[in-house]
């Protein structure tokens, strides 16, 4: 009876795996399929500016505070000094020190703020960059903060996963040029500072 029963058992057994390893293929394809359809819906989302309460913060505060950070390594997903920082996790901790709540992920920064243009970006400002990776123009991969902008050029400070691999101040290249999305304006004191010069 036992001889009957091996040979049945074995083919359960063997039909039991076939059918968990397709479940499993079919589970990974329906994984990236939805990532790949949340990435299309995110680049057809329109430019609606999120107010933000930034009255009392100014330019040189964030970039005083931003610099104490420099050195800090560089850590996906994290937004704790302790650990390390990565680009938006970096930008949002600047400004979560000053009570301003900005959005966690670069994509969101989008949204954030003001427009401006390069030309007319201030300290304190945020900047957008495609990701290294993004084969979408405006598909923002890569955020940081405008630490100057005048006759050297625009610099920004930022957390990298590049050679620098931390935080560090960046002047912008050709690399970054061709990367560059958007500024987005937070600092409403800045804005005192454009009609100033008016």
């Amino acid at each position: 009876m036992t001889k009957r029963l091996l040979p049945l058992f074995a083919v359960l057994l063997l039909a039991t795996t076939v059918a968990n390893a397709a479940h499993a293929r079919k589970s990974h394809r329906a994984r990236r399929h939805n990532h790949t359809r949340e990435h299309r819906e995110y680049i057809t989302v329109a430019y609606h500016p999120v107010e933000l309460n930034t009255d009392d913060v100014s330019a040189d505060s964030v970039i005083g505070f931003a610099q104490t950070l420099i050195g800090t390594r560089y850590r996906a997903a994290s937004s704790n000094p302790l650990y390390g920082f990565d680009c938006s996790g970096f930008v949002n901790y600047v400004f979560k020190s000053f009570n301003v709540k900005v959005p966690r992920s670069s994509e969101e920064f989008y949204n954030a703020g003001e427009r401006i243009s390069m030309d007319d970006a201030k300290p304190g400002d945020v900047i957008l960059f495609t990701g290294t990776r993004s084969h979408h123009p405006h598909s923002i991969g890569h955020v940081g903060i405008v630490f100057s902008n005048d006759g050297d050029g625009l610099k920004f400070i930022h957390s990298t996963s590049g050679k620098e691999h931390g935080v560090t101040i960046t002047a912008m290249d050709d690399t970054y040029r061709r990367r560059f999305v958007q500024v987005v304006r937070l600092l409403k004191q800045n804005d005192d500072v454009v009609l100033a010069s008016k």
